[in-house]
């Protein structure tokens, strides 16, 4: 039930900027949330829960502003509006997170910009400078969670993003833009 309320609470304002064809993701049962949630959220407060995927559509990193890192997560290559974030001192940029299902992902705020910059994505869920998201399944092979980007003022959040054995550094303008990455 607390699953159902989840998904509904999500509104069609949450899908991620240039995601047209994002789906609604099927509900899990208790036991498939825990299984896919290894640590589960209440013993790792940066996880997010599978439960909080908002949908997931094949996304096109080369169009609509997007760029494809590490083969598992798909990042904004265009330079995101902030907005108030309700807290003195602190701009919001809404951003989906859209990653490959089945796939464990870290994202983590470079220590440079640590005191300036946190992330979060679940309704509601973590938010911090690390995000980590467990391999959740999905049948239409990408997930989508609704979040974003809170920084002190317009900047280039240097990001950490680690999956498959693997990291790579990679930067996202919100509120300004940024050099292009060198990869």
């Amino acid at each position: 039930m607390l699953v159902a309320a989840l998904l509904t609470g999500c509104s069609a304002d949450t899908k991620p900027p240039g995601m047209d064809s994002v789906s609604p993701a099927p509900a899990l049962s208790a036991t498939d949330s825990a299984n896919s949630t290894p640590a589960g959220p209440s013993l790792d407060p940066s996880a997010v829960a599978c439960t909080h995927s908002i949908g997931g559509a094949s996304p096109d990193p080369d169009g609509d502003g997007y760029r494809l890192v590490l083969g598992a997560v798909v990042l904004p290559s265009r330079v995101l509006e902030v907005h108030d974030a309700g807290e003195p001192g602190w701009h919001f940029a809404k951003h989906g997170l859209v990653l490959r299902a089945g796939t464990a992902v870290e994202l983590v705020v470079a220590p440079e910009a640590a005191d300036d910059a946190r992330i979060g994505w679940g309704s509601p869920g973590p938010e911090g400078t690390t995000i980590r998201v467990p391999a959740c399944p999905q049948a239409a092979g990408w997930l989508a969670f609704a979040g974003g980007y809170t920084v002190r003022t317009p900047m280039c959040v240097p990001l950490l993003v680690r999956a498959n054995g693997r990291e790579e550094r990679a930067t996202v303008s919100v509120g300004k833009p940024c050099p292009a990455d060198r990869h």
